[in-house]
């Protein structure tokens, strides 16, 4: 297995071979406490370390956690508004896609990651989940943040997949998921 999934070679296109690199979602609450906001930042570091790039709502909260460590640990971050101002953006994102669609935007949100992180979470979150598990994107949930990633990790949400929500505790369990995860995703 390559140390960095961003050393991994993705499918060919229709058009020829991919140079994509892999892009990981990492979702949650936008009013997070301490706690929580320390797994963002921690999950935030490992896809810059990992080689990927960051995909998050782009706002404040666990997104804004996430995004600011992955931004200086020299990684990519990708913010996916639900308004139109790109100014709406937390300042860590390095590209930002307004999309005009209100709560309609977590669509975008939870599949335009190869896998999906959770870090707590209220109803957006559910909302994200719910599409990243209809869209077949692997789930990670820090269990220890509360909220929908503590009620859903280790669980499978209903009858379209054989997997369940992988349930990590900490960071360190995080990085050896996410790196197994984007592994076996690069493959397919």
């Amino acid at each position: 297995m390559p140390d960095r999934p961003s050393d991994m070679k993705f499918p060919a296109t229709k058009t020829g071979p991919s140079i994509r690199r892999p892009q990981v979602g990492i979702i949650g609450s936008s009013e997070a406490d301490d706690a929580m906001m320390r797994l963002a930042f921690g999950a935030g570091a490992v896809v810059a370390k990992l080689g990927a790039a960051l995909v998050t709502g782009g706002r404040d909260g666990i997104m804004a956690a996430a995004s600011r460590a992955c931004a200086e640990a020299g990684g990519i971050v990708i913010g996916v508004l639900p308004g139109t101002g790109m100014d709406e953006a937390n300042s860590h994102c390095h590209y930002v896609i307004p999309t005009g669609l209100g709560w309609a935007r977590n669509v975008i949100t939870a599949i335009a990651g190869d896998v999906i992180i959770v870090i707590g979470g209220a109803a957006g979150t559910l909302s994200e989940i719910a599409y990243a598990w209809m869209y077949d994107r692997p789930i990670i949930a820090l269990s220890e943040s509360g909220g929908w990633a503590e009620r859903l990790a280790g669980h499978s949400i209903d009858h379209r997949r054989k997997d369940t929500i992988v349930d990590c505790r900490t960071i360190e369990e995080l990085e050896a998921a996410l790196r197994r995860l984007l592994h076996d995703h690069a493959r397919h």
